[in-house]
């Protein structure tokens, strides 16, 4: 009897201690019994230290977990673990995020009111229905370019070591400095005899451009309408050449129009133009005046030397 009281005690005490086992998880991992969970499929460029079961805020809230990470060629696709209720569509924006300082990392989700519906996946749909996602830099990320710059830093500085020596460093380096420096001296202490030696003659100049800046004022304030007049009679004679060529090219336009007519056989010069059988008897016509003109130039020939002979007689008979 007291054996059994004894594995009675035992097995009660086994079964509160998964009770509280089972309660303890899923209290730990803030999930609900109640919740109706789904995937979602999204593909990331990269995830830096995700890891399974990391969590899924939607808009600052956890609703669900990462179930699945596995490569898909140069990109990494993921199954969210997220609650039904969360209406997904093709304008939220879903990134790795950090979410620690030691580089703990989530999925962030941003919903937003605009767009379709995306559907959930299935064991069939999985490689239809595809969500993009993008990857936030974090601490880890950081902490890894901070070494590249460190190391940069440490090869400047190197260089600048280097320069330093070549310079300061160098004793023919000052030596030249300070002879350059003495040699500037003495072009300051020479720049300064000459202005002074030379100050009555550069005074005077100053004076004589300060009188001759007064003249030239007054006489462009004396002759200030003349000099408008003339301004604005450039310009109307500006207007007129742009008028003339305005002109000019309207009757190119119009000469082009006139020629494409005659080519096109338009009118009656257009007609005179194509016609060829005009051609040929305007050269007939020609060759016959030439050939009349021929003929009166021989009989008049004729009739001049008739007249000739018949004057000789009459006078021989006189």
């Amino acid at each position: 009897m007291k054996r059994m009281n004894v594995d009675l005690i035992v097995g009660a005490s086994i079964l509160c201690a998964l009770f509280i086992l089972v309660a303890g998880m899923l209290w730990l991992k803030e999930a609900s019994l109640a919740n109706k969970m789904v995937n979602y499929f999204v593909l990331f460029p990269e995830v830096g230290t995700l890891q399974l079961g990391d969590p899924v805020y939607i808009n600052g809230v956890k609703k669900g977990t990462v179930s699945t990470i596995e490569l898909r060629g140069t990109e990494v696709g993921t199954i969210l673990n997220i609650d039904k209720k969360i209406r997904m569509t093709d304008s939220v924006r879903i990134s790795v995020v950090n979410v620690g300082l030691l580089g703990e990392r989530g999925i962030g989700v941003t919903l937003s009111p605009h767009g379709n519906t995306i559907p959930f996946i299935t064991a069939d749909s999985k490689d239809t229905v595809v969500i993009r996602g993008r990857f936030d830099t974090g601490i880890s990320e950081a902490m890894g370019m901070l070494g590249t710059v460190l190391s940069e830093v440490e090869t400047l500085v190197v260089n600048v070591a280097g320069i330093l020596d070549a310079t300061i460093g160098d004793t023919a380096f000052i030596n030249r400095f300070h002879s350059i420096v003495g040699r500037l001296d003495t072009v300051c202490i020479v720049a300064n005899r000459l202005l002074i030696r030379n100050e009555p003659v550069l005074n005077a100049a100053m004076s004589d451009l300060k009188k001759v800046s007064a003249d030239l004022k007054q006489l462009i304030a004396r002759n200030g309408p003349g000099i408008d007049s003339i301004v604005t009679g450039g310009d109307q004679l500006i207007t007129k050449g742009m008028a003339l060529v305005t002109q000019a090219e309207s009757l190119v336009v119009d000469v082009q129009g006139v020629l494409k007519d005659i080519e096109g056989g338009k009118g009656s010069l257009g007609k005179l133009y194509t016609d060829e059988s005009f051609y040929k008897e305007l050269k007939d016509v020609i060759a016959s005046v030439d050939t009349l003109v021929g003929e009166v130039r021989q009989d008049a020939l004729k009739l001049r030397v008739r007249l000739g002979f018949g004057r000789k007689k009459k006078t021989e008979s006189r």
